[in-house]
Order: C-alpha cells, then structure tokens, then sequence
C-alpha cells in the first residue's frame, strides 16, 4: 500500500515538472522569437576531407 503511494507520488511529481516546464517554454515563445539570430560563419575554403 505504502509503495504504491509513492510510486503515485512521484508519478505526479513527474508530470507537474513536466507540465510546468512545457507550459513555462510555451510562454517564452514570444521572446525567443525576438532573439537576434546567431550568425554562422561562412567556411572561405571548404576542404575536401575524403582525399
């Protein structure tokens, strides 16, 4: 009786971290699309490793 309390326990702990962090990333959607994209370097000279 007991583990199976705990194991219901965590299982809910799980799932409100879970759901906590999803609904915490959906929020934040707005600002990452403000973020200033990274710029990628541009290879001068790409090599040919395979030779």
């Amino acid at each position: 009786m007991a583990q199976i309390f705990l194991n219901s326990a965590v299982a809910v702990l799980i799932a409100s971290a879970f759901l906590t962090t999803a609904i915490s990333a959906l929020r934040n959607e707005d600002r990452s699309l403000r973020k200033v994209p990274v710029k990628v370097r541009a290879q001068r000279h790409p090599t040919d490793r395979r030779s």
